[in-house]
């Protein structure tokens, strides 16, 4: 626990992804109202908490899944991320429990798909994982992402 200078106990306030990765968390003092932020990687973040904590856009994607498959969900990803040492659970931790950390993403290709439409980025990072699974690799590359862009959409790179 984190204690302020005026004796009180910090709480979380807020617990956010950031697009590159990142996780953003804001601290408040119960008594006095001061905050402080803190903004690291969501597999260092965890020793700042003795319990699972949820990212906003994870526990928000939880919230939307069907009352009887929440729970499920919920247990899969929390035993996922304790065996895995991990307390903040992000959209990535999620789907890394998906695929049980079998297929992880190239920094360049995490940017790439962040720049695709809502729509069809989960079902794009579902189509690559899936292929990256099915040929053995342990990372989805931009090499993979070409190629499955231009086997999808027919938008392969020019020809040299």
């Amino acid at each position: 626990m984190m204690r302020c200078a005026c004796g009180s106990d910090f709480r979380c306030e807020i617990l956010e992804e950031r697009d590159d990765g990142q996780v953003f968390l804001r601290y408040r003092c119960e008594r006095c109202g001061f905050r402080v932020g803190i903004e690291t990687d969501h597999r260092k973040g965890g020793v700042l908490f003795d319990r699972p904590a949820w990212t906003d856009e994870a526990r928000h994607r939880l919230d939307r899944l069907p009352p009887y498959v929440e729970p499920l969900v919920r247990q899969d990803v929390e035993g996922y991320a304790d065996r895995n040492g991990l307390t903040v659970i992000s959209t990535d931790v999620m789907m890394e429990a998906g695929t049980q950390g079998m297929v992880s993403w190239h920094p360049e290709a995490k940017q790439r798909l962040s720049r695709v439409p809502g729509p069809v980025r989960a079902m794009a990072r579902v189509e690559l994982e899936r292929t990256a699974q099915d040929r053995g690799l342990p990372e989805v590359t931009v090499e993979l992402m070409e190629e499955i862009k231009a086997r999808y959409f027919g938008m392969a790179a020019p020809r040299g």
